[in-house]
């Protein structure tokens, strides 16, 4: 018999190990999988609820409040977060879409968003695609489970998987004059520098909080203690994160990140035989980096108000590319973007026209929102 219990507000002991097997049962043989980490931010409450047939979880969902959320996006509303289903229980997905509604609304919140490792989208085009790293992956046919329960589309998204061009010194300089007539100095931002570090923050909050609303503080959270530092560039040591920043007259106005697509290289592993979480794995990583990987991440890219509309980004590109493939990497993963970002989008026609590249992977995302009136 089918039935749905909460677990409460953590995940230990035997439901921690419940959460994952739902996870492997569900994606079992689909070798582009890549398990998420269930962590926990600062500014969330979370509820995690299991749907069993008898003593077997075949699903699963979390609730979660993000004050962080309400407050900086002024919108009231909860997620439900890396919903899964093991194949053949989609008939009973209402047992479990229900209580998780019914803990938001009794909370006194306007509606929901549905939200995968971290995004609020589902994957709705790309799924034989092996994922970017820290992105949504989920069955195409929970686009259609979450519509005909009452969901609604709220925004559409893309990653774009593009093939890096072959450049030559004229691409590179075009980029380093324009910089230098717009009196603009690039550098690697020091992850140990506090006050760099702060700037940096406070741009991207300008800049990309307005977006998406969650980003930028988990950056912030992580330099308040010297252990958080800490822990935050020993994590980027490890993904080869690289964040470049720009300078006009002493004040940063531009920043580009980029870090190894972490999936390709626990992909790898795991092709090999090997345990991608396991200890072994993880010494290696801490020894040797994440090898096998030749895709980038795209973390962030962004510039100041003033600096925008007078096609810097553009007039770099190629400057801002070389980055990447001076780190060895042949392809990069745009990231979510916005369908209604068009400059972004001119970027990647910009790419495709003056270098010739025709290599480009499109994958799709939904947003989807239940209101409760």
């Amino acid at each position: 018999m089918v039935s749905v219990r909460s677990s409460g507000s953590y995940l230990k002991g035997r439901d921690l190990i419940s959460w994952r097997r739902v996870a492997d049962k569900a994606f079992a043989g689909n070798t582009n999988y890549i398990p998420s980490s269930m962590y926990i931010r600062e500014g969330e409450e979370r509820e995690f609820f299991f749907m069993e047939d008898g003593d077997k979880p075949v699903g699963r969902a979390c609730v979660t409040i993000d004050k962080v959320w309400i407050e900086r996006k002024m919108e009231n509303i909860g997620f439900i977060d890396d919903f899964i289903l093991v194949p053949g229980y989609e008939d009973d997905a209402k047992m479990l879409i229900d209580p998780c509604l019914s803990s938001i609304k009794d909370k006194g919140l306007d509606g929901v968003y549905l939200r995968n490792n971290g995004f609020p989208a589902l994957l709705s085009e790309g799924y034989e695609q092996l994922p970017p790293a820290q992105l949504p992956y989920n069955p195409p046919s929970y686009i259609d489970l979450f519509t005909n329960y009452g969901f609604e589309k709220r925004a559409e998204w893309s990653n774009m998987r593009v093939k890096l061009p072959s450049l030559n010194r004229e691409d590179i300089e075009a980029g380093e004059k324009r910089l230098e007539d717009a009196n603009i100095k690039i550098t690697l931002l020091n992850l140990k520098d506090k006050k760099a570090v702060k700037e940096y923050s406070d741009l991207l909050n300008r800049v990309f909080i307005t977006h998406f609303g969650f980003n930028p503080r988990e950056f912030i959270s992580s330099y308040d203690t010297t252990k958080k530092r800490a822990l935050a560039r020993f994590s980027a040591r490890l993904s080869k994160l690289r964040i470049y920043v720009g300078y006009e007259d002493k004040k940063m106005i531009f920043y580009f990140s980029f870090f190894s697509d972490m999936n390709q290289y626990y992909k790898s592993l795991r092709d090999n035989g090997k345990n991608p979480f396991g200890l072994g794995s993880l010494l290696r990583l801490i020894f040797r980096g994440p090898k096998n990987v030749d895709r980038a991440r795209i973390g962030s890219l962004g510039i100041d108000e003033g600096f925008r509309g007078i096609g810097l980004i553009s007039d770099i590109l190629g400057y801002g590319l070389g980055w990447m493939t001076e780190d060895g990497y042949k392809e990069f993963d745009t990231g979510i973007v916005s369908d209604e970002n068009m400059p972004v989008f001119k970027i990647i026609e910009k790419i495709s026209r003056d270098w010739g590249v025709k290599e480009i992977t499109y994958m799709k995302y939904y947003t989807l929102a239940y209101m409760f009136s």
